[in-house]
C-alpha cells in the first residue's frame, strides 16, 4: 500500500512539473511577443476579427482594480474567491474580458480612447492598494455578448508581473494621481502611462511565478470541488483553445442585450435550460449548457421558489 501510494505521489509531482514547466515557456512567450496565436487571424464575434489598437499619440493607459486571493503567495486574481472564481486578468492568455464580464465600462473607454497599457492593482489579503503589472496592449474584438451590449476583449502583445509595490512607496507624482478615490478603473494621462510603464520595465519580471501561483490555486479549488473553477463548473485551466468557444456570438435571441453584472440575490437563470446558478457575478457562459449570454438575474421569489421545489 505505501509504495502504490509512494508511487501516486512520485507521479503527481512530476505532472505538477511538467506543468509548471509549460507555464514558465508560456510566460516566457507571453513575455517576448512569440504568442503561439496570430491574433489578428483568429474569427471573433459578430463576424469580427481581432483589430489592432491604434493608440492616441501620446498613448495613454488605464489604471485596474481586481480583487487579489488571499490563499495567495502573490497577488493574483480571485481564483478560490467563494461563488465568485475570477478569471481576469487572464494572464494565462494574455486577455481581459474574453471569458468574463468584469469591468466592462473600462474595456468600452479602452476601446474608444485606443489606450496603449493597462495597469494592474490589487490589495493583497486586504493590505493597501499595489502596482502588480500590465498589459501592453495589442488587439481588441467585440467580445460574444456584442458591442451593442459594451462587450470587447482585449488581447495583450506583452505581459509583465512584477514584485507588488506599495502605491504609498510609488514616485510621488503616481502615489497622489493613484491615491485618489477611485474604485475599479481610472483613465491615466500620457505622463503617467509612461511613467508607470518604465517603473514596471525596469523590474525583474515575475509573470512566470504569477503563472504558478494561479495554477496552485486552481488546483486548490479542484482538490475540493472537482472543479479548478467550481461555479463556472470548469475542470480545466484557461488556454487559447478556449478563446473560439468564448468568441462565438450569442443566440440572436440572446445577444445584444445589455445585462447588469450583478445580481440581487446572487442567483442566475439561464433561459435557453432553465438551469439557476449561484454566482457573485454575470457569467457569459451558463455553466450548465455552456450557451453564451443567456443568465439573466433571479429576483427573491424566483430563488424562493427554487428552494421550495430542491
Amino acid at each position: 500500500m505505501l509504495a502504490r501510494w509512494n508511487q501516486a505521489a512520485i507521479s503527481d509531482r512530476a505532472a505538477r512539473h511538467t506543468r509548471c514547466n509549460g507555464l514558465q515557456r508560456l510566460a516566457t512567450s507571453i513575455v517576448a511577443g512569440e504568442r503561439a496565436l496570430d491574433l489578428l487571424s483568429v474569427n471573433g464575434a459578430e463576424g469580427a476579427r481581432w483589430r489592432p489598437f491604434e493608440p492616441d499619440r501620446p498613448p495613454l493607459g488605464y489604471a485596474s482594480f481586481y480583487y487579489a486571493d488571499d490563499l495567495a503567495a502573490l497577488p493574483v486574481r480571485a481564483v478560490t474567491r467563494i461563488k465568485d472564481n475570477k478569471s481576469d486578468p487572464n494572464i494565462e492568455t494574455g486577455t481581459y474580458g474574453l471569458f468574463s464580464t468584469c469591468q466592462e465600462r473600462m474595456r468600452a473607454g479602452i476601446v474608444k480612447h485606443g489606450a496603449s497599457h493597462l495597469f494592474f492593482f490589487a490589495r493583497p489579503r486586504g493590505a493597501e492598494r499595489h502596482l502588480t503589472g500590465m498589459y501592453e496592449l495589442a488587439a481588441w474584438t467585440p467580445g460574444a455578448l456584442g458591442a451593442d451590449a459594451g462587450d470587447f476583449a482585449l488581447a495583450a502583445g506583452g505581459v509583465r508581473f512584477i514584485a507588488p509595490i506599495p502605491l504609498s512607496q510609488l514616485p510621488s507624482e503616481l502615489a497622489t494621481a493613484l491615491g485618489t478615490r477611485w474604485r475599479l478603473s481610472k483613465q491615466l494621462s500620457a505622463a503617467q502611462t509612461h511613467e508607470l510603464a518604465a517603473l514596471i520595465a525596469a523590474k525583474p519580471d515575475m509573470t512566470s511565478d504569477y503563472l504558478l501561483e494561479v495554477d496552485r490555486l486552481e488546483r486548490l479549488n479542484k482538490f475540493h470541488s472537482g472543479y479548478r473553477y467550481p461555479t463556472w463548473q470548469r475542470e480545466d485551466p484557461w488556454t487559447w483553445a478556449d478563446a473560439a468557444a468564448y468568441m462565438r456570438p450569442a443566440d440572436a435571441a440572446a445577444g445584444g442585450a445589455r445585462v447588469s453584472n450583478a445580481s440581487p440575490t446572487g442567483w442566475w437563470g439561464c433561459e435557453a435550460c432553465d438551469a439557476a446558478i449561484e454566482n457573485g457575478a454575470l457569467l457569459k457562459a451558463c455553466p450548465s449548457c455552456r450557451k453564451l449570454g443567456t443568465l439573466r438575474p433571479l429576483n427573491a421569489p424566483a430563488v424562493a421558489r427554487i428552494v421550495r421545489s430542491s
